[in-house]
């Protein structure tokens, strides 16, 4: 591979520089790893190149993002990005618009760290940094049905995708990320000498948890303060992270209003308060977007999901699979009060994504029309990404929306409610052309090739995709100079890495509820002797994962030594840890349950009691939901019973119980809270950070830290405020809810039926503990230190 000399700006005049790089006979652009080649200008932007030339004019130097060697208003940094936007898509082949609104779904560097990426020369290796394709290995089946999680250069090199979503986490080197972007960056540009354009490659990532408490945690902790500067905060550091290692993209944050209690993604939501999720929202666009104007060059792109709101699901079912694609609006209004604000304070923002849900909404007599800001919202029983009335006509017209709209992925192969009927390129056709800007997930240009060769899709629909696609980088000030450096990188995460986990701490702190504190049994007092047990549910989604990650074994929880890290944060504050419950003064119970209803695991409905292998109706699969004579065994917390036993052990002795539950669902406490004396509420984070969590819980109930944190959902009072009624409905056998699917917990008691909730301890759908109080959204106790 031949290199040119790098020509410094005062040694030229006005004219061409051809690439630094040029591939000899035989060479592949994927052979090794090509260091960029800057050129600054003094009042513009500095010029990132491999494979391409450089035009010289005016002084001036400008990106040959074509290799034409003719100037052209794409390339010339000085004109307005919508003029550069539109201007490029008119140079783009066909192959490379497909590839353009296309995401590859499973992207991670080979190695973790440089030093593991370089080869024998001590030089970085390329196939240590992108997987390099392997004709002679067959592709590995994939754990999510109809999407490849196999991800290689392949990809980038014949499918011409230039976007995937990144896997990495925190275990990887952030030099390694920015190395893995340039790696797919060098690939894509090589397009210039191919007769195509040179695209950047973008890198999209699902939130990478730093040590912060989860969305719930989150909201938690800013309803106990009473403002979003945390959130705030976290962004903007979380951006600088982001942008230096090459992630452009977060897959989030996902505003959906929690409404349905068995419904598992509840536990990835903000809550069930709209205001509070919009406050949210507005400050995560404010700090990943680097302020209110839209996307600049400091900017990371945001995918607000999962618009219109997921939450109204069905009875919780979850539309990863068919049994959960339907959306429930049984309240008149429902949509424009709960579910849409969050989405309306992003727009107002200018918010530079969104990503449309897999559910489609029903028109039968179980929901009624709804409308926003006077108009109709609806009427076509198809998912989301496929709705121009949702897309085009709510989100763009009515509400304001001008950013790019990210399909979820597996929309043209799995999740394909509404559309069943017809083909791939006929699916392709009808999202894009709905409003569907990038498909995520998926590997296959070639149907959008064929659905414009054929007819189905209007070519000016994929230019409208094209185009907003475009319009990000150009907006972000990515195309000039895609390239990173990865010492930056690394150095980013150092100098940000340890404030970002002190933050992260403190706002664990602040997220824990204070729910129950009966007889004022919290703070723990002092160098008191302890008995501790652990309780977990069953982790659903724990192979799906594994597989996903390529994992040959599915990593098992280990309780004891969960309990050995509790041991010595109690002995730590003194206390004196004891081995039976007859033996304490307090037990601690650390209680985490876990849902059934993860994504790809859900054969029955979604359990929100505290059960040890109890048996259900198993249901099929698809869109009836029928129950099909068998049943389901169902942990959603081991040992449950055990609970009971240790309280009154406890009890009979004198001694206090205290229990600190894990909410990632609005769990129904009667097999926990009449046990204990004191329980708080703790939300998720990391396994990096897992110990610190931990910590922060031990000192809330030994008292070094006065607990603030509100309740983001409400707790369900009994089974009866969220049973199922069988309805015929147009010929068919349907369940409907006594409890409406799309109102929230706390706002949920107006329309249950007066009968229903005079027979339920309480009297409200919001469960009431034995000292009267409702653990409903907002509430949580305080006491000072």
């Amino acid at each position: 591979m031949k290199n040119s000399p790098v020509i410094n700006k005062q040694s030229i005049n006005d004219g061409y520089i051809p690439a630094p790089y040029e591939l000899e006979k035989g060479e592949a652009i994927n052979d090794r790893y090509l260091e960029p080649v800057y050129f600054e200008n003094e009042n513009g932007p500095t010029i990132g190149v491999t494979t391409c030339g450089v035009i010289v004019q005016d002084g001036l130097y400008f990106k040959d993002l074509d290799n034409s060697g003719k100037m052209a208003p794409f390339k010339d940094w000085r004109l307005d990005d919508e003029t550069r936007a539109k201007d490029m898509v008119h140079y783009l082949r066909l192959d490379q618009q497909a590839g353009l609104v296309l995401n590859t779904l499973w992207n991670t560097p080979v190695v973790p760290t440089r030093a593991e990426a370089t080869d024998e020369a001590g030089k970085l290796a390329l196939n240590k940094i992108y997987k390099k394709h392997d004709p002679s290995e067959p592709e590995p089946p994939s754990p999510i049905p109809g999407i490849s999680t196999h991800v290689d250069d392949k990809d980038i090199l014949e499918r011409k995708i230039t976007g995937g979503v990144y896997r990495g986490d925190m275990n990887v080197e952030a030099a390694m990320s920015a190395l893995y972007h340039n790696a797919g960056t060098q690939m894509l540009e090589y397009e210039a000498s191919l007769g195509g354009v040179a695209i950047p490659y973008s890198l999209h990532t699902n939130p990478i948890n730093i040590g912060y408490p989860d969305s719930l945690g989150i909201a938690a902790a800013v309803m106990g303060e009473g403002n979003y500067d945390l959130v705030h905060e976290m962004a903007h550091v979380d951006r600088s992270m982001m942008k230096a290692a090459g992630q452009n993209v977060l897959y989030g944050p996902q505003v959906d209003i929690a409404t349905d209690p068995r419904w598992p993604r509840n536990s990835g939501t903000y809550g069930e308060v709209p205001e509070v999720t919009a406050g949210i929202v507005s400050e995560l666009v404010k700090g990943y977007q680097d302020g209110t104007d839209g996307l600049n060059k400091d900017s990371v792109v945001l995918t607000v999901k999962h618009f219109p709101g997921d939450g109204p699901s069905e009875n919780g079912f979850e539309s990863h699979m068919a049994i959960g694609q339907w959306r429930l609006y049984p309240t008149a209004g429902s949509l424009e009060k709960y579910h849409l604000p969050p989405f309306q304070a992003a727009f107002d923002l200018q918010a530079s994504g969104i990503m449309p849900n897999y559910s489609r909404i029903t028109t039968d007599s179980r929901t009624k029309p709804q409308t926003y800001r006077g108009k109709m919202t609806s009427k076509e029983v198809v998912a989301t990404a496929y709705s121009k009335e949702l897309l085009d006509g709510l989100a763009r017209e009515t509400m304001g929306f001008n950013g790019y709209v990210n399909s979820d992925s597996g929309i043209v192969t799995s999740q394909i409610y509404g559309v069943e009927e017809l083909s791939i390129p006929e699916r392709y056709a009808k999202a894009i052309a709905a409003g569907t800007d990038v498909v995520g997930g998926t590997a296959d240009p070639e149907h959008i090739v064929e659905a414009v060769e054929k007819g189905y899709l209007a070519k000016e629909d994929l230019d409208r995709a094209s185009y907003n696609r475009l319009l990000s980088l150009f907006k972000t000030k990515r195309v000039d100079n895609p390239y990173l450096d990865p010492e930056h990188a690394n150095k980013v995460r150092a100098e940000k890495l340890d404030g970002a986990k002190k933050a992260a701490y403190q706002a664990n702190q602040k997220s824990i509820v204070l729910a129950k504190n009966h007889g004022a049994v919290l703070p723990l007092k002092p160098n008191k002797k302890v008995y501790i047990a652990c309780f977990k549910g069953v982790d659903t989604g724990a192979a799906f994962m594994a597989a996903a990650m390529g994992l040959k074994e599915v990593p098992k929880d280990d309780p004891e030594a969960f309990r050995q890290k509790l041991v010595a944060l109690f002995e730590e504050k003194g206390h004196v840890i004891v081995d039976t419950p007859e033996e304490a003064d307090y037990a601690y119970l650390h209680v985490w349950p876990m849902t059934n209803g993860m994504v790809f695991n859900q054969f029955a409905m979604p359990v929100i009691d505290l059960v040890d292998n109890q048996l259900f109706d198993e249901r099929e699969v698809n869109k009836s939901q029928k129950r099909t004579g068998n049943k389901v065994s169902i942990t959603t917390l081991k040992d449950v019973a055990k609970i009971k036993e240790i309280s009154e052990l406890v009890h009979n002795n004198g001694g206090k119980v205290i229990a600190s539950c894990v909410v990632t669902s609005p769990w129904l406490l009667d097999k926990l809270e009449p046990y204990v004396d004191g329980m708080t509420f703790q939300y998720t984070t990391s396994k990096v950070a897992l110990d610190q969590v931990l910590r922060a819980q031990v000192e809330v109930v030994v008292g070094e830290f006065s607990p603030t944190g509100k309740m983001p959902l409400t707790m369900v009072s009994s089974p009866e405020v969220i049973a199922l009624n069988e309805v015929e409905i147009d010929g068919e056998i349907r369940e409907v809810c006594v409890s409406p699917n799309d109102v929230p917990g706390y706002d949920k008691d107006q329309y249950i039926k007066p009968e229903i909730l005079a027979n339920v301890k309480g009297g409200s759908y919001a469960y009431c503990d034995e000292d009267g109080n409702y653990y409903r959204a907002g509430f949580g106790l305080h006491y000072e230190v």
